[in-house]
């Protein structure tokens, strides 16, 4: 039997770094690049190592304390299984702040050595999958698919856990069951 109130406090935990990873790099990248007038790509190769470890250690943890946690091995599996699917769209969150704040700015990411070589882990990651479908113009396909379903699954895990805050601000303890 999965424990589903264990399962549902895990997701909310992924929105929740998931939000915190792309605010946190957004905002630590934009004063570098703004405020300190850092190069983006120097700015990038700070703060994306940083938020990347983080954010897989945040992931360990979580997983960690699952295994240990008195709930059955489904939800044990299910989680470790969550978060191996889930990990890659989690660490995307730092890099995509990066590359808004590189549209912001008009710069260049690709001159980010940390960039460059997320894209590359990235890319051997999803390489073989990409290999059995086909041609090499298809790897370039699905490192955009990649991108944006990172993206989508970003922004929805984010709004469910905004959702999650804001709902009892606007409804009272009887009308929040009824959302």
């Amino acid at each position: 039997m999965i424990a589903r109130k264990h399962l549902r406090r895990r997701l909310g935990q992924y929105g929740a770094l998931w939000l915190g990873g792309f605010v946190g790099t957004l905002v630590v990248t934009a004063v570098m690049v703004f405020g300190v007038r850092t190069p983006l790509a120097a700015a990038a190769d700070l703060v994306l190592p940083i938020a990347l470890a983080l954010l897989g250690l945040a992931v360990i943890a979580g997983v960690g304390i699952t295994v240990v946690k008195d709930v059955g091995l489904s939800t044990k599996s299910l989680i470790t299984a969550l978060a191996l699917l889930l990990v890659l769209p989690l660490l995307w969150a730092p890099v995509l702040a990066v590359v808004v704040t590189a549209a912001i700015a008009g710069a260049s990411v690709e001159y980010s050595t940390a960039y460059a070589e997320f894209r590359i882990a990235v890319s051997n990651l999803i390489y073989p999958l990409a290999a059995i479908l086909g041609e090499d113009p298809l790897i370039s396909l699905v490192w955009q698919a990649f991108q944006v379903v990172a993206s989508i699954v970003g922004a929805i895990a984010s709004t469910l856990q905004v959702w999650r805050f804001v709902k009892p601000l606007l409804y009272g303890p009887d009308e929040a069951e009824a959302a």
